[in-house]
């Protein structure tokens, strides 16, 4: 099957780092024939270094829908802004093109549902490059929990919060405006997050959280910018089977700072990237709970992303990385988002029907504000 990429920023590189796993285990599944990126030099230097990595230098491309008009592609992994995920899938979809897209699934959970709409009204696949739930060692993780091995699962502690120095996350200013990303940090990298949750112990009921923008103006030197979107997220959460959750995810931390999961059961303690501890005090290495669990499973994730794509077009296999399950993740975050902006505890499924959606309104509401005609920047 032929791919193309839209977008060759810097998460490109680690897809290409995941085909190039799959075709070192004779396990290739798409030829990458194709990439699109708005500024030209970055998209000639990407292909020469997919050519390096895959063997064959890719046709390049800066409108990706001269790609879509002039390649045959089966599929393409779209690695954009969030503003632009939903217009960009409905193009793909609509030249018979099957997606994958990179995390989050969109901007906001009303997006995201129209994705979903469109991939069935054009009957195309979308899947989700979700890292955190795929590879050998995130399926293990999930598959150990699920079938008991600390027991029911109590309370998870997770905390995540960089040193920026007041410039910007990944180098991109867009990520700290929430008509461009959604929202700040608890957005880009915490719906890796709640992916993560959701995937290892089931839906999240209900969600009660404080932001705040601590950083009200954040420069590399050459840009300098009032952020829109939070920078703190201070949340806890409430699983449909009783579990409950703590979860911090900041942008603003200085002189140091920390970062950890903890994923407590009635039988002992789960560190993802560690180890198991069970009550007797014994431990069980990642190195072990993968040869236990996922021994079936690539060790790269974003290669084992581009084998759920394979598998979802050609055998019709639900992905574990799916478009619903990226929508239910990207609900918890604007569980989130709407109980600091409204002071009360949200039901996650209200995010998801569209009931709730006072922080929502200011996301959209920015975006029509950006009266740029296309995407700004990539990944």
């Amino acid at each position: 099957m032929k791919l193309g990429f839209i977008g060759c920023g810097v998460i490109s590189v680690a897809h290409v780092e995941g085909l190039e796993a799959l075709k070192r285990n004779g396990q290739e599944t798409f030829e990458l024939s194709a990439v699109c990126d708005i500024q030209q030099e970055r998209a000639e230097q990407f292909a020469l270094e997919v050519e390096k990595r895959l063997g064959k230098r890719p046709s390049v491309y800066t409108d990706y829908r001269l790609m879509l008009a002039k390649e045959r592609l089966d599929a393409v992994s779209v690695l954009i802004n969030h503003d632009f995920h939903h217009t960009v899938a409905e193009d793909c979809f609509a030249s018979g093109v099957h997606v994958q897209m990179q995390k989050p699934l969109a901007i906001s959970p009303s997006f995201g549902r129209k994705m979903i709409a469109d991939a069935k009204k054009y009957n195309r696949v979308i899947t989700l490059s979700e890292p955190s739930v795929l590879g050998a060692e995130n399926v293990a993780v999930a598959r150990a929990v699920k079938e008991g091995l600390i027991g029911r699962v109590t309370f998870i502690i997770d905390y995540a919060t960089v040193t920026l120095n007041r410039g910007f996350f990944a180098g991109t200013p867009w990520r700290h405006m929430k008509g461009q990303a959604g929202a700040g940090w608890i957005n880009d990298h915490g719906v890796h997050r709640t992916h993560f949750f959701t995937e290892i112990n089931g839906s999240i009921d209900e969600v009660f959280a404080y932001t705040e923008i601590f950083e009200k103006e954040l420069s590399n030197g050459y840009v300098t910018m009032n952020p829109t979107a939070e920078d703190t997220a201070v949340t806890v959460f409430k699983f449909a089977n009783g579990g409950l959750g703590h979860w911090m995810c900041a942008t603003s931390a200085h002189g140091e700072g920390t970062g950890g999961v903890w994923i407590y059961g009635s039988k002992g303690c789960l560190r993802p990237g560690q180890h198991v501890t069970l009550l007797d005090g014994k431990k069980i290495l990642m190195t072990e709970l993968i040869d236990r669990f996922a021994p079936d499973i690539v060790e790269h994730p974003f290669a084992h992303s581009y084998v759920e794509l394979w598998e979802a077009i050609n055998e019709n296999k639900a992905p574990i990385s799916s478009a619903e399950r990226g929508l239910e993740a990207l609900g918890v975050v604007f569980a989130a988002l709407e109980s600091s902006t409204i002071g009360q505890p949200v039901k996650v499924q209200d995010i998801l029907n569209g009931k709730k959606q006072a922080y929502e309104d200011t996301v959209l509401k920015e975006m029509k504000s950006i009266l740029t005609p296309g995407p700004r920047s990539f990944k």
